[in-house]
């Protein structure tokens, strides 16, 4: 009997990658360019007009990215359906990799992090600014090298697109902020209890902004220092130093103040986060010794007193 292959276009599906809301994700292969490569259905797209164009928009803004971290796309096709072709990203989720390893040290949290603010501040800093709205482990590949690179750009928003709100909203549970679900909405002067100046309660406006990506980098941060999923009890009732005791000081400071509830009392944007998180590590190179060199000096009066 002859065996046949399964084909998308030109290319030859090898097998499939994940499942999600949109279509099927395969790993398949670039005979001309001998190449493995990434193939996204995009469902509904080709019933839908406003979605059609809205795909078409996305593969473009997507192509006109690039980034270290960010997948390739090559193309974009019809074959009874749309679907994106990508550079496919080898490594595993970040949420595979913690899973099977546990948490990381701080020195490999922290060079993680910077590369996590780096490709935000890209994103944020666009002509067009770009909001991810969905960053959360099973979002980011842990490559082969031990880099990082960020895939699934199905929530993103540019905030040209159908204004700054949005009724719908990715809301991964766990990593959203606040405001994703309506829990808060965009003021000035509010207190950190969520409340506005004169004491009402906030409005239950949906929306995302650069703050809402760094609510998720700090939950992700979280995740990589504990190995305590946000997303999973009993994160709720439990702090960092539960399970990180030994964690600096600095980075503590650096992840509670970008999940606080209320946006306004987050860091601004990635660029201040990036800097905090730099100070912290050199104020943490000057003094993490001290407190250990103290103990052990204590432990060695005691034995011989």
């Amino acid at each position: 009997m002859e065996n046949t292959r399964h084909m998308i276009g030109k290319y030859i599906v090898v097998r499939t990658l994940g499942q999600g809301g949109e279509g099927c994700v395969w790993l398949a292969r670039d005979e001309d360019l001998q190449r493995l490569v990434a193939i996204k259905e995009m469902r509904g797209a080709s019933q839908d007009r406003e979605r059609e164009k809205e795909l078409m928009r996305e593969a473009d803004f997507l192509q006109q990215l690039r980034h270290p971290m960010l997948p390739v796309v090559y193309d974009l096709l019809w074959e009874d359906g749309w679907y994106l072709v990508m550079e496919y990203v080898q490594g595993m989720t970040l949420g595979a990799y913690i899973a099977r390893n546990g948490c990381v040290q701080e020195e490999q949290a922290r060079e993680w992090a910077g590369q996590l603010l780096d490709i935000l501040q890209y994103l944020h800093t666009r002509k067009t600014p770009v909001i991810y709205r969905d960053l959360k482990p099973d979002n980011i590949m842990v490559c082969p090298d031990g880099h990082l690179k960020l895939v699934d750009f199905g929530a993103a928003l540019r905030k040209s697109f159908g204004g700054h709100r949005e009724r719908i909203m990715a809301a991964s549970p766990g990593y959203a902020a606040p405001e994703q679900l309506g829990r808060f909405a965009e003021r000035k002067g509010a207190g950190e209890d969520g409340t506005e100046e004169d004491g009402t309660e906030a409005g239950r406006e949906v929306y995302a902004d650069e703050r809402s990506d760094l609510y998720a980098f700090g939950k992700v941060l979280y995740y990589i220092v504990t190995g305590a999923d946000p997303a999973r009890p009993p994160y709720t009732s439990r702090s960092i130093r539960d399970y990180q005791p030994m964690l600096s000081d600095g980075l503590e400071r650096v992840i509670r103040r970008c999940i606080r509830e209320d946006p306004c009392a987050r860091y601004v944007s990635a660029a201040e986060t990036a800097r905090e998180l730099a100070a912290s590590g050199r104020r943490r190179s000057r003094l993490r010794r001290r407190p250990f060199v103290r103990v052990i000096e204590k432990q060695i009066w005691l034995t011989e007193g």
